[in-house]
């Protein structure tokens, strides 16, 4: 193995506008790769936004493991507030067509978006003084008419957040519980959380974004909305995190379940089921109209590779990604994963750019002959 030629490329980033980034990668369980650079000194912590995701989706398989959950119940059973769905029709309203379910939320079909100024939305949290709860807030989405009826689109929107909300339903236990006493306990895992300390907030690194001329400026850190609320656990987007952290759960996903303390957390058909492709027809379409990856699909919560010949990475390389910037990268094959993160808004080239050339850089070094780098 020689990461010379990835190294290299994340000491360019500062000069493309990320202040500061660090990435591991483990295979088999043992870390082969770790670099830090610019602002980044080892021990922070970050927004880690939408590879939230990934976890939320990793407790939602448990459950359907279990039979709690199944990927054909409605919504409805859980939300009654979901019982009489209404679509935007050009300019009409109607009833929805299609019942919505669980997989559906979890393959982003289904039909909901990300705008928290709903007026419903914001109507609850002024009724609750900004801190209301998953199931109310949740239950909240269902009066705005869907893009389209369930199962017949892609649109990435609140549907995680949703799948939260079903989860504690299920269960009676918020998602942030769920999550720490079923994966993150069991892992060993202790700086991933939906509702951080003090003292995790205070190693919390700057936060910037991309603004209209395109230069990295800093932006207040905090997060604003709904994974601000005291007693709202996010399933799309409310984790914090650090590096050490999130690296113990993707190991553990390449690792047919199985974390590097012994832990089982999944098993393998059920991360076979996770990253298997869900898009076909519309949702196909509308996957890649709006948040295309080359080469890759969309299963339940994570990209999944289906074109070879766009990657270095095998057919079946899964993860996701955060709106600061963050990627993880799982690959149950080769046992291999990765977790980059970056702390930058609105950075649109992290995503086309940055994450794929990373990727293949990390399977460049693999090939290569020489020993491993971690470089700190």
């Amino acid at each position: 193995m020689d990461f010379q030629k990835l190294t290299k490329y994340l000491n360019r980033l500062p000069d493309e506008g990320v202040p500061g980034c660090e990435m591991t990668v483990w295979q088999d369980h043992r870390e082969i790769y770790r670099h830090r650079v610019g602002e980044a000194k080892g021990g922070e912590t970050y927004w880690l936004y939408s590879a939230t995701k990934v976890l939320t989706m990793t407790v939602t398989m448990q459950l359907i493991e279990k039979g709690l959950l199944h990927l054909s119940d409605p919504v409805a059973d859980y939300l009654p507030a979901y019982a009489h769905l209404t679509v935007q029709d050009g300019d009409t309203v109607r009833p929805a067509k299609t019942v919505m379910t669980l997989e559906h939320l979890m393959a982003m079909q289904g039909g909901l978006d990300y705008d928290t100024t709903a007026p419903a939305i914001q109507r609850k949290m002024r009724e609750r003084g900004g801190d209301a709860a998953t199931v109310e807030m949740a239950s909240c989405f269902a009066e705005k008419p869907l893009h389209f009826d369930p199962g017949q689109g892609f649109r990435y929107s609140l549907c995680h957040d949703v799948v939260g909300a079903i989860v504690e339903v299920a269960t009676g236990k918020p998602l942030s519980v769920l999550a720490r006493e079923n994966v993150l306990e069991p892992l060993g895992i202790r700086n991933l959380t939906f509702h951080p300390s003090s003292e995790q907030l205070s190693r919390l690194a700057p936060q910037y974004t991309v603004n209209e001329a395109g230069k990295t400026v800093p932006v207040p850190n905090r997060r604003d909305g709904l994974p601000s609320m005291p007693r709202y656990d996010s399933g799309g987007g409310g984790l914090m995190g650090d590096v050490d952290s999130y690296i113990v759960l993707a190991d553990a996903l390449a690792n047919d379940g199985v974390g590097a303390n012994g832990a089982r957390i999944l098993s393998r058909a059920s991360i076979d089921d996770m990253r298997r492709d869900r898009q076909t027809g519309e949702a196909l379409t509308g996957w890649r109209k709006v948040l295309h990856k080359k080469g890759y699909g969309y299963g339940l919560g994570v990209r999944t590779l289906t074109d070879p010949a766009s990657s270095r990475s095998p057919i079946g390389e899964f993860g996701w990604d955060g709106a600061a910037g963050a990627w993880v990268m799982m690959d149950a094959d080769n046992r291999l994963a990765a977790f980059y993160v970056q702390h930058v808004l609105n950075m649109n080239r992290a995503y086309y750019e940055f994450h794929p050339a990373i990727r293949d850089l990390i399977y460049e070094g693999l090939s290569r002959r020489g020993r491993s780098e971690k470089t700190l």
